[in-house]
């Protein structure tokens, strides 16, 4: 191999490396934000009101260098037993002096914490098949509304 195939070489790695490190950033982003997401979901309490949740989220968009306007977050609160939570996050990203965004939506649901099941309130210690055995009715059909299989028709379909 003679040395200008070893500068090419070395040349496509560094290329290779550099774009690697353009796009781990903006994932990286997204995947903090899953997981603030994921978090906020898990501990909704009634008490808190989907604006103060929503104001919460944007803030931390903002800590990351996300730009979120309160249009781009849904804070849905389903039958008073279920959070919703939904962003549209685009992700700035720029490769050499090429800017552009990477578009994400991330999803989630959680049990809202503290909720009433039928005038009474569930066990601390209650598992996951008992706290949803006890939802409501509407709520379990919105539920079963929202599977892998509704969100793979809903995406193809636009």
């Amino acid at each position: 191999m003679d040395a200008y195939s070893r500068k090419l070489a070395l040349l496509g790695l560094l290329l290779a490396v550099y774009l690697g490190v353009c796009f781990w950033v903006p994932y990286s982003k997204k995947w903090l934000m899953d997981d603030i997401v994921h978090n906020q979901a898990r501990l909704y309490f009634v008490a808190q009101s989907p604006q103060a949740l929503k104001a919460k989220i944007i803030d931390k968009a903002e800590s990351l260098g996300i730009p979120l306007e309160p249009e781009q977050v849904t804070v849905q609160n389903i039958n008073g037993e279920i959070i919703y939570i939904e962003l549209d996050l685009n992700v700035p990203c720029d490769i050499f002096s090429y800017n552009f965004t990477l578009h994400f939506e991330p999803k989630t649901f959680g049990l809202i914490r503290g909720f009433n099941y039928a005038g009474g309130r569930s066990a601390d210690n209650a598992t996951i098949e008992q706290n949803l055995a006890i939802l409501s009715d509407s709520t379990k059909k919105y539920l079963r509304n929202k599977t892998f299989r509704n969100y793979i028709e809903e995406f193809y379909a636009h």
